[in-house]
């Protein structure tokens, strides 16, 4: 019995010195500061339950900026929106390449090329974003994703039933996937059972992406079951072996030659290629997946939205009569869907209510940073820097009432709005869904141009009803990952026009 309380002791004792020696202490002008009550994770296990709830109290406790221990980092956040740009700014001291590349080394096993001579490779495809995946690089690509749309859509559905039952995640999971892979990475040149085959890679996908979370926060692949199996399967979906077999869009084979010209291995460009396909979905999928719940659960605001719609067919004489009798697909150019404000209005709101993307730096040696007001802060080597747009996003200040959808929000007088205030000055920035400054999304263009496509094709071809009053929570698993998925599905109906 002696030699247990002297063991148990010993036990306390000893973690009693490790807090003692880990615990860190506030040094003048560093902003108040929250270890957290367990070592190492800190508030991590609060903040994963309910991060905006999490955040918005401490900055009911402590103001615009403060600093916490989250999963073994000491994170200090920047919650003052007209401070954003000014906070992290800084890029001599706050690195968000080196940071990326671990984490992207991680979770796709993409090669570490930033610092080094082949980091031409890295610079080279992304410059490809601008050049194929925006303004008018993104005509082309539009008019692929409207039939590959249609076809996953139809195919999705038994129209010969009047009214079909299903489940609203699952099926805008299915016809997102099946058209964005087919987009980018092309049809198929001689397998037969393609759309089994893509169904199959979506489920994989789903399951990897499921444990993303885990993923990322370095949790051993022994620990996940089938992770590293699918995560290999998925890798090979996209291979430079496998993308010779298919028409793969200009975006794709430009990328592979450099690539190529980089003397990258298959398993590199592979790398390089999942993390595309799992950036064109992992957050494209719940914002259209949202945008579509609130406007079926919106009737004035579906409304509006089949208007501009039913406007852009016709003054392209089309119709979906003329399409059944002509077997021949809509036709909406990028313009066309760039003048959709309200279609536009609505996806922005949805991305309002369901991003919970988390901007980092982190510091590469101890710094002092400057707020909007001129105040400064203190920061260490090893700290990282957040902004978290979810806060903004539901600060009644700036969005009033901003629990509710309103599908108009970002509209004034038929054009797009663009004046948000806070504390009585215009917001520079007051939607960030796709990141900010050089950590912007570079895909955020074909991104918004997918979900105004799948609403548009939605509007044309269906009749929708929600079968379920209550909205689906959000699962708070991802928060600061990017858009949030329902944490369970939703029955709807829908049949054809």
């Amino acid at each position: 019995m002696m030699t247990v309380l002297l063991g148990v002791c010993l036990v306390v004792v000893l973690v009693v010195i490790l807090l003692q020696i880990t615990t860190r202490r506030r040094k003048p002008g560093e902003p108040p500061l929250e270890p957290g009550p367990l070592p190492y994770l800190g508030v991590a296990l609060e903040f994963s339950q309910n991060p905006l709830g999490f955040i918005t109290s401490r900055w009911r406790k402590y103001g615009d900026v403060f600093t916490v221990r989250l999963a073994g980092h000491y994170t200090t956040f920047v919650l003052d929106p007209r401070s954003f740009t000014h906070a992290i700014r800084n890029t001599r001291v706050l690195d968000f390449r080196a940071f990326s590349n671990k984490i992207a080394h991680r979770v796709f096993g993409m090669p570490i090329v930033y610092g080094t001579p082949r980091d031409w490779v890295r610079a080279d495809s992304d410059a490809l974003f601008s050049q194929e995946l925006q303004g008018q690089g993104l005509d082309k690509v539009t008019e692929v994703m409207m039939g590959n749309l249609q076809s996953a859509m139809l195919a999705a559905t038994d129209v010969t039933v009047e009214w079909n039952r299903g489940e609203l995640w699952s099926f805008v999971y299915r016809i997102m996937f099946s058209a964005s892979y087919k987009t980018l990475f092309g049809e198929h040149k001689e397998h037969k059972d393609e759309t089994a085959r893509l169904l199959h890679a979506m489920e994989e996908f789903q399951k990897y992406d499921k444990r993303f979370p885990e993923i990322i926060s370095n949790v051993p692949w022994w620990l996940m079951g089938h992770t590293k199996k699918r995560y290999g399967y998925l890798k090979s979906m996209v291979s430079p072996a496998e993308l010779c077999q298919r028409d793969v869009s200009d975006f794709i084979r430009m990328r592979q030659e450099i690539y190529g010209d980089g003397n990258l291995s298959p398993d590199e460009t592979a790398a390089f290629n999942f993390a595309t396909m799992w950036a064109s979905m992992s957050n494209t999928v719940p914002a259209a997946f949202w945008t579509l719940y609130h406007l079926l659960k919106d009737p004035v605001a579906m409304n509006a939205v089949k208007a501009e719609v039913n406007q852009a067919l016709k003054e392209t004489g089309q119709s979906l009569e003329h399409v059944k009798k002509g077997d021949k697909i809509i036709h909406v150019t990028r313009q066309q869907l760039n003048d959709m404000k309200c279609l536009g209005s609505a996806i922005n709101e949805a991305l309002r209510m369901c991003s919970a993307s988390m901007i980092i730096r982190v510091a590469t040696e101890d710094a002092e940073l400057a707020l909007e007001s001129g105040s400064t802060f203190r920061i260490r080597k090893g700290d990282r820097v957040a902004l978290y747009p979810g806060f903004l996003h539901m600060d009644p200040e700036v969005f009033d009432d901003p629990e509710t959808f309103k599908y108009d929000r970002f509209l004034e007088n038929g054009m797009e709005k663009t004046t948000f205030y806070k504390k009585g000055r215009k917001l520079r920035y007051y939607l960030l869904p796709f990141g900010h400054g050089v950590s912007m999304c570079p895909g955020r263009f074909f991104a918004l141009n997918e979900i105004k496509q799948f609403v548009t094709i939605v509007v044309c071809y269906f009749n929708m009803d929600l079968l379920e009053k209550h909205t689906p929570p959000q699962d708070q698993s991802r928060a600061g990952l990017g858009t949030l998925a329902p944490l369970k599905d939703c029955l709807f109906r829908y049949r054809l026009k």
